[in-house]
Formats: C-alpha cells, structure tokens, sequence
C-alpha cells in the first residue's frame, strides 16, 4: 500500500514537471528535475530521451545545457554506461557544477575499477568541494589501491562531516579488522545507522578482506 502510494505520488510530480516544461520549453531546471525522477525511478530510456530532447532544444543556449549533460550523465552512471557517462561529465565546466561533475567522474572511474584516475578526480573534487562524499571517496580509492593509511585518513576526516556515515563507519571497520583492531564501535554505528545498508556490506566482507590481504602479500 505505502509502494502504492509512493508511486502514484511520483506519477502526479512527473505530470506537473512536463506540464511545466509544456509551458517553457527552455527551462533547464525543469527538464533536469523531471529526468532526475525518471532515473530515479530506473525509467533510465525515457530520462536518456528527455535530456537529449532538451539538448537539442536549447543548442543555442549553450549557458543553459550544462546541467543537462550532467543530468544526462547521471543517467548513464545509473544505466552503469560508465564511458558514457564520462564524457558527458567532461563536457561540464560551469563552476558551480564543476565540483559535482568531477566527483562523478571519479565514481564513474573506480567503477570502471580504473583506481588511479578515480583517484585525479576525487582529489580534485575534494580540493573544489570538500564534503563526507569527496572525501570518502578518497578514501574508496586508497583502499582500492591497497594504500591502507591514507584511507583511514580520509575516512576518518569523512567522518568528522558525516559522523553516523552507515558506509564509512563499516570501511572503518573493515580497516580496523585488516589492522588487527577492534572493529566493534564502527560496525556498531554502521548497524545502528541503517540495519539494511550494514547487513548489504556485511556480506561482502569476506571478500574485501581477501582482496586486500591479496594485495599486502604482494608489497
């Protein structure tokens, strides 16, 4: 009943959204907002549809399609079209979006598990917008790379921002059990700050911390 309601909540936005755009078709903020909700909603070809429409509608308004690349971007990162989604991001360089693109960039990289431009690109979000999400990807890429240290630095000035973080307070864990630490206070936090996302990174504990005793066998 309540999914029922959610949806049919959702359904009455997306009309409103395209009665607005249907009233200005150059409104860039309308377009983004309702192809937000669409990939919200994974209706990822109907959100990759709209945004390419609003492009083209408003080629000649070059200041006003930034932040459709990047809804469109986000549109592919979802879709897990990752060099898709790249170079819509590297298309951005309005200021303000800037920071945001660059973090997405560095996501849509560590997912492509290519660690070390993940790596460029966090680093230059983080330096642009510092934030629990720049940092901890920071972070995310250190210990991808095997580089233990300086991920539980960045974790731990993530968590400063963030200090009920379900995800960083669980890498924290994951650190502390790799350095034969007590993990206890991090994966308590973790649990207590939302049961669903700790159970879903408890499962795959096992093989980070192979993945990373693979990787101190090799130094």
């Amino acid at each position: 009943m309540k999914r029922a309601k959610q949806d049919e909540k959702m359904q009455q936005v997306i009309q409103e959204l395209i009665q607005k755009i249907d009233a200005d078709p150059y409104d860039q903020e309308s377009y983004y907002t309702l192809g937000t909700a669409l990939t919200e909603e994974k209706s990822f070809a109907q959100a990759e549809e709209l945004f390419k429409k609003a492009l083209n509608a408003l080629s000649d308004r070059t200041e006003k399609t930034e932040l459709l690349h990047y809804g469109l971007g986000n549109v592919y990162y979802a879709s897990e079209l990752y060099d898709e989604a790249i170079a819509q991001f590297n298309l951005i360089q309005d200021g303000k979006l800037q920071a945001e693109a660059y973090t997405m960039l560095a996501q849509a990289y560590y997912a492509k598990a290519d660690y070390q431009k993940a790596l460029v690109f966090a680093l230059t979000a983080s330096e642009k917008m510092r934030s629990a999400a720049t940092l901890s990807l920071m972070g995310d890429c250190f210990l991808a790379l095997g580089n233990f240290g300086p991920a539980k630095d960045y974790y731990q000035q993530a968590l400063q921002l963030e200090p009920n973080d379900t995800r960083i307070n669980f890498q924290l864990g994951v650190l502390a059990v790799v350095n034969g630490a007590d993990p206890t206070s991090y994966f308590e936090r973790a649990k207590q700050s939302d049961p669903k996302i700790y159970q879903t990174l408890k499962t795959r504990l096992n093989d980070v911390e192979q993945t990373m005793q693979a990787t101190t066998k090799k130094k």
